[in-house]
């Protein structure tokens, strides 16, 4: 599934205040990287975000975000909002660049 390039606009404007970011498409998905890391990721109309699996991905859903699902159903430990508003977006890659940082 391509990715909706205004949502991506919308990421990278962001984004792009947490210093040296790097974009890279990925079947179909922009990923944006932080020191090698991928942060955040656009595919469709969903912003993605890598969770490492176990509480924080939980958190992440009890704050109304859904697993991201693979082509042929498939979970990955990332968690995925729908259309967001900015504050909300503004919030989780705030969250998701300190998570890239860290690893």
């Amino acid at each position: 599934m391509a990715y909706d390039p205004e949502l991506a606009d919308r990421v990278r404007a962001i984004i792009e205040a947490s210093g040296d970011v790097e974009e890279k498409r990925m079947m179909g998905s922009l990923a944006f990287m932080i020191n090698g890391r991928m942060a955040v990721g656009v595919s469709g109309q969903e912003v993605f975000f890598p969770m490492g699996g176990g509480e924080a991905l939980e958190v992440a859903l009890q704050h109304g975000a859904h697993r991201l699902q693979l082509t042929g159903g498939r979970s990955v430990p990332f968690a995925a909002l729908t259309d967001p508003d900015d504050d909300t977006l503004a919030d989780w890659i705030a969250e998701a660049v300190e998570r890239a940082l860290a690893r």
